[in-house]
């Protein structure tokens, strides 16, 4: 596994966003609406029907994944209580990954169409958590009816369906689906590089603290679990790189939607993310 291969492309990718944002003043919600409604989805399509995933393997993904997520709920929120702190949106970035944005394409890159599914299923399963116990956390009520809005899920079941009754869709279908999805990776990584340079840092010293707990502890908690489960191959490198991934941009989505500590949310994704130039390569050492 060539590391700087894996890497270098992307934060190349990101950086592209970053100098676009300043010669050229976009409206994301356009591409955002793209790469959610059309493109993710038809690269979840995509990448299952050439992967070949089964319901056995999906399950497994989804136990291992809503372990890890609701795991860092439970730290968090001792740590929480033990600081005292009244900045309760800071949780959010210390639960979720950017597993989708940046995860996929370093999935992809690292461990092939195999490992990129391996990371949708994830991603998803993370999303729909995000969607209804993030939603919760950040404004104290039940919004349930977010998780059906995410398309992500229906393209998923959708894949999943074909792959269980083992049917492949034709090339003339296949082909423009795959060529859709194919744009997702490189426009997301943009979208995130753009996005990145629109945040202020906020109280540098808790924004690197939950960026080190979301990284840190994320790896670790993923590191017990393949290792009590005895996971090996592909499912245990995707398990482990996506639960130390920076902190998902959803998550400050979310925050300034329910007006909770928005701003310092916001200063956790820009350093996790900055971080993960050095933590991502140090994930691929190890698991290589």
């Amino acid at each position: 596994m060539n590391i700087l291969q894996i890497v270098i492309p992307i934060f190349l990718i990101i950086a592209l966003g970053a100098f676009l944002s300043k010669i050229k003043k976009l409206n994301l919600d356009h591409l955002v609406f793209i790469i959610m409604y059309i493109t993710a989805p038809a690269l979840i399509i995509s990448s299952l029907q050439k992967s070949n995933i089964q319901i056995k393997e999906f399950i497994s993904m989804t136990i291992y994944t809503a372990l890890i997520v609701l795991s860092l709920w439970l730290i968090s929120t001792v740590v929480l209580k033990l600081l005292k702190t009244k900045q309760k949106g800071i949780q959010l970035p210390m639960m979720f990954g950017n597993s989708g944005y940046l995860g996929f394409p370093v999935s992809l890159f690292a461990f092939g169409v195999v490992g990129l599914s391996y990371a949708v299923i994830y991603s998803s399963i993370e999303t729909i958590i995000l969607m209804s116990l993030g939603i919760y956390l950040a404004n104290k009520k039940n919004d349930i009816k977010e998780i059906f809005k995410i398309p992500l899920i229906y393209a998923i079941i959708f894949a999943l369906f074909l792959n269980i009754i083992n049917y492949k869709l034709p090339n003339i279908l296949l082909t423009p689906i795959d060529m859709i999805g194919q744009i997702t990776i490189p426009l997301a990584l943009i979208v995130l590089g753009y996005r990145l340079t629109e945040i202020k840092v906020k109280d540098v010293k808790k924004a690197v603290l939950a960026s080190f707990f979301k990284m840190g502890i994320g790896f670790i908690l993923a590191l017990s679990i393949v290792t009590i489960f005895s996971i090996t191959g592909t499912i245990k490198n995707i398990l482990i790189l996506l639960a130390a991934m920076p902190s998902a941009v959803l998550t400050m989505v979310i925050c300034y939607k329910y007006k909770r500590d928005a701003d310092l949310v916001a200063s956790v994704i820009l350093i996790s993310t900055l971080l993960s130039i050095i933590t991502i390569p140090l994930i691929l050492w190890f698991l290589s």
